[in-house]
This record gives structure tokens, C-alpha cells and sequence, in this order.
């Protein structure tokens, strides 16, 4: 048995981030991590599951399973939430966050400090001056310019060397968490049980328990915790593994610069010539045109434009994925034949692209390629649900449906009209929407950013949502949970970013409840 003050389970940004904010303390800190410090295909075959709705990568492809998490594969891509990401929009049905961005604004600081950032700066003219390439002038009450800081940080090989010194926090690897027991009579998490990678059982008891496994994970182990509450734990209400919610990556128009003078340089991924980390530029929706308009949060970024992104590039990209998810055993993609005529239709724009990119040459600067990241509006029915097959440890297998809403696809669209009409307008360039109608067809060329959020959503009361505003479960007294399935609405930023901040801001939490000893609970 391992007793301790609070026990983790998942190592994780999340995971990490939190045992590294205790660290130092007196709290005793057990942090479990179902992996070991490199990839196994063994442990790996634990997340494997279903998709149905839109088609996604399953989480065997999505998600890692050791330390560091997906970290482990991460882009790195950071910037926060934006203020308007918090709040109630009375045009997008169950937004809005509990929390709002100023208070969340002190620990970007410091999660920026935790991934290694060199600074916690998002204002595009700061980062413009640095850079010496200009922001677009667009006017700030239609557009605005945002930026992204580009640091792929792996958590796992970057803190274990911390996580091994610390006096106070011991990390526990190839060990899964397979149930959460709680009091027949109360609202107490007891115990966790845990089973090594070699089958040895474990009981693990705290005084406060953090599940930090991820958007698919985290609501996984509350639905197969039903032997006391048989819908789960925290699901008095209905809500867990539902609101699940994706970034929807799509490239639904072009741009030509009218000139070299400009050209949207600063919008496209990029170093600095003084080192650090790349940056990219992005135009944002402002707030009063998006309430106009009645549209989601939208981000544009620009790509010089390659062959590899026409119709037939795009198809080739989707297969070439698809085979390899299939070569580790899973489903191939559909619409096959669709994605071969694409291919046979444009071979020549294909093989062109092969011969630039060998001499160099990709990229024409000449066209835009615009890439849009939309939010996800809020949607109860795009769920993460339980199967009958169970996985090696007897825990019930995922089925992943994801469902979107007809306002996220108009949303894109109109954005686009709006940024094409303002660049034309003011004689900076002239824009094309290449945007397919539909569902069926967008949903062939769309990309994903495997941002699992909203499964175990954050609200003020127990009936809109899993966790209170500190990230506690609602219908318990020490169970808490971490990571961007706590999100209510996704925003664009990929999570990461604000995950970690919302970590440390856990931890604070933690750090003040449990020495202030205003929870004594749990114990053999």
C-alpha cells in the first residue's frame, strides 16, 4: 500500500506540472504513471477504442502513454486563451467559463516559466518590432493579430531529473490506475487501485486524489468507477465524458499579396534571427465582430502556398495517414476512391511539387495558403461513452463520438468572406474561398490538433458540469481533476498551454487546503 498526502494519476503536462508546484512542500506526493519512461507498444495498446461520428484518430494513435504524456509529441505551440474564450456568448448555447481570463492571467506567467518559454509576451507589435516584419494593418475592430510561441518542451525528458531529486514527491511508473473506490455512505474518495506493468496490485491512499490522464482517460476512469454509484462517479447529473470537443484545422482559401511589400510574412511559422523559439502570427475575429456576425472564435494563420496543398496534395496527405494508422491496426480511412481520383486528377501538380521541393524551391510566396482554426461550439452529444470490451487491466474500453454543429462550419466560412472582404478592400490582396459545402465534404480534407477537451467540464453549479471552479468534482470531497477536459469552451489556442497554468493554479489550491488542514480524509 502507498499512503501519501496527494496522489496524481497520470504524468502528463498536467501531472508534472502539478507534482512540480508541490515539490518542496511538506505534502507527501505519489505520482502514478501507467508507462515507463519510453514508448511501449504493450501499455500503448491500453487506450485502444472506437471512433464513430467524424472520423478521428483513435486515442491509440492520439495520446502516449508514458512520461511526459503526449508531450512526448507535442507541436509546442502556446499562447492563452483569449478574454472572449471565457465568456458567456449568448449566440453559442453552454459557453462560457466559471473563471474568467484575469484571473487565469498570473499563471500564464508561470506556466510559460514551466515549458521554458524565455517570456510570457503574446502582444504581436512587441514580437513585430523584435521580428522586423510587419503586422497587416487590418482595422482592430475587425481584425486583430495574435501570436503564438513555438516550444515543443517532451515534460518527461525536461523534469525528470527534478521529479528524481525531489524530497517530497516520488513517481511511480508502470503502475495504471484501474478503479477509484469511494464510501458506499459519503462523498470520500477512499483509495485508488493500481496494477504494475508485471501485475502486481497496489492500493494507493491520500488525502486528495487529482486525476490528470487526459480528455479521453480522465472521463474513462469515472464512467468504470460504478460499482457504489452506478453511473459513474460525478455523473449525478449526466455530464461526464460529454461536451467533448476537438480543434477543427481546415485550409479554405488563398490569398494573393498585391506586392512584395505585403506579403504576410509575420503570419507564417517562423525564427527569430536572434534565436529562441519560432513564432507565428494569426488573425483573430475581434470580439464585436464576432457578436455582430454571431460566430465562433476563428484564428487565421498564412502559408507561403505549395502543390502539396492542392486537392490531390491534401488527398495524398489523408491516405498516407490513414495507412499507417492502419499498419497499427486500426481502421482505414473512407471515401478511398474519392482520394485516388484527387490524386490521379493532379498528379502532375504532385510531382512538380516533388522536383521544387528537392531543388528547394517549395514554397511560392507569390499565394497565401489560409489556415483556419475554429472553436468547437459546445455540443452535449459528442461524447466519450464506455464499451462492452474490456482491456487487458478489466477496465471498459472508450468509444469516441465526435459531433460538431452547422455554426462551426459557418462560422469558417463567413470569417473568411469577412478577412478576404478587408484584405481586398484596403488593397493588400485579393482572396479566394475554396471552401466546400457540407459536412461530408469538409470533413474529407479536415484536420484535427488531438486536443481532447470539455469531457469533464468546469462550472459554478453540479447540474452544468463535472468540476467546481477549482477543478474539484462537484459530487465529492477529494477527488479533483486537471487537464483541458475541464475546459467548457475550447477557444482556438491549442490547451496545453493554458492546461499547464490551470495546473499551477490547482497546485496553489492544494498547497493551501491541505496544510491549512481543512481536509482530513481518506487514509488506510
Amino acid at each position: 500500500m502507498i499512503d501519501t498526502d496527494v496522489c496524481i494519476v497520470g504524468a502528463g503536462a498536467a501531472g508534472i506540472t502539478l507534482a512540480l508546484e508541490v515539490d518542496g512542500t511538506p505534502l507527501r506526493v505519489a505520482l502514478l504513471e501507467a508507462g515507463n519512461r519510453t514508448f511501449s507498444r504493450w501499455v500503448q495498446s491500453h487506450y485502444a477504442g472506437t471512433c464513430s461520428g467524424i472520423r478521428l484518430p483513435p486515442p491509440t494513435v492520439s495520446r502516449l502513454r508514458f512520461l511526459g504524456g503526449s508531450t512526448n509529441r507535442w507541436a509546442g505551440l502556446c499562447r492563452p486563451l483569449d478574454p472572449l474564450d471565457f465568456e458567456r456568448r449568448a449566440w453559442i448555447p453552454d459557453s462560457g467559463w466559471p473563471i474568467g481570463e484575469r484571473e487565469l492571467r498570473p499563471y500564464y506567467a508561470r506556466a510559460a516559466a514551466r515549458i521554458g518559454l524565455p517570456n510570457a509576451c503574446f502582444d504581436a507589435e512587441a514580437w513585430a518590432e523584435e521580428d522586423g516584419r510587419p503586422l497587416l494593418p487590418l482595422p482592430p475592430q475587425r481584425f486583430r493579430t495574435g501570436v503564438t510561441q513555438v516550444l515543443p518542451t517532451r515534460f518527461g525528458e525536461a523534469h525528470r531529473d527534478a521529479l528524481a531529486r525531489s524530497g517530497n514527491v516520488r513517481c511511480h511508473l508502470d503502475t495504471s490506475v484501474v478503479d477509484i473506490v469511494v464510501g458506499a455512505h459519503d462523498d470520500v474518495v477512499r483509495e485508488v487501485a493500481a496494477v504494475t506493468t508485471g501485475g502486481r496490485r497496489l492500493r494507493v491512499c491520500a488525502r486528495v486524489f487529482v486525476l490528470a490522464c487526459g480528455g479521453v482517460e480522465n472521463a474513462r476512469l469515472l464512467l468504470n468507477a460504478d460499482r457504489v454509484r452506478p453511473a459513474g462517479l460525478g455523473n449525478g447529473h449526466g455530464h461526464v465524458g460529454r461536451w467533448f470537443m476537438e480543434h477543427r484545422v481546415s485550409w479554405p482559401g488563398l490569398i494573393e499579396p498585391s506586392g512584395p511589400d505585403t506579403a504576410p510574412w509575420f503570419y507564417s511559422r517562423h525564427a527569430l534571427a536572434g534565436g529562441g523559439p519560432c513564432i507565428e502570427g494569426s488573425l483573430r475575429l475581434a470580439p464585436e465582430l464576432a457578436e455582430r456576425e454571431g460566430l465562433l472564435n476563428t484564428h487565421f494563420s498564412l502559408e507561403p502556398f505549395s502543390k502539396a496543398y492542392s486537392r490531390g496534395g491534401r488527398s495524398w496527405v489523408v491516405l498516407r495517414d490513414g495507412l499507417r494508422h492502419m499498419l497499427r491496426g486500426n481502421d482505414m480511412v473512407s471515401d478511398v476512391g474519392y482520394h485516388l481520383r484527387n490524386i490521379a486528377r493532379d498528379l502532375d501538380c504532385l510531382t512538380e511539387n516533388r522536383v521544387r521541393k528537392l531543388f528547394g524551391i517549395d514554397r511560392d510566396p507569390r499565394r497565401w495558403l489560409i489556415k483556419a482554426e475554429v472553436e468547437q461550439s459546445p455540443t452535449p452529444d459528442s461524447r466519450v461513452t464506455l464499451t462492452r470490451e474490456v482491456d487487458a487491466l478489466g477496465l471498459r474500453r472508450v468509444d469516441l463520438h465526435w459531433r460538431t454543429g452547422a455554426l462551426d462550419r459557418h462560422s469558417v466560412r463567413r470569417a473568411v468572406e469577412l478577412l478576404g472582404e478587408d484584405l481586398e478592400r484596403l488593397g493588400i490582396a485579393r482572396a479566394c474561398v475554396a471552401m466546400d459545402d457540407g459536412e461530408e465534404r469538409w470533413s474529407r480534407f479536415d484536420h484535427w490538433g488531438n486536443h481532447h477537451c470539455g469531457t469533464t467540464r468546469m462550472s459554478a453549479s453540479p447540474r452544468d458540469g463535472v468540476v467546481d471552479p477549482d477543478g474539484r468534482v462537484h459530487e465529492l470531497a477529494n477527488l479533483y481533476v486537471a487537464g483541458n477536459s475541464v475546459f467548457p469552451t475550447e477557444g482556438t489556442a491549442p490547451p496545453t498551454f493554458t492546461t499547464v497554468a490551470l495546473s499551477i493554479r490547482l497546485a496553489e489550491h492544494l498547497v493551501r487546503v491541505l496544510q491549512g488542514a481543512a481536509l482530513e480524509v481518506g487514509g488506510a
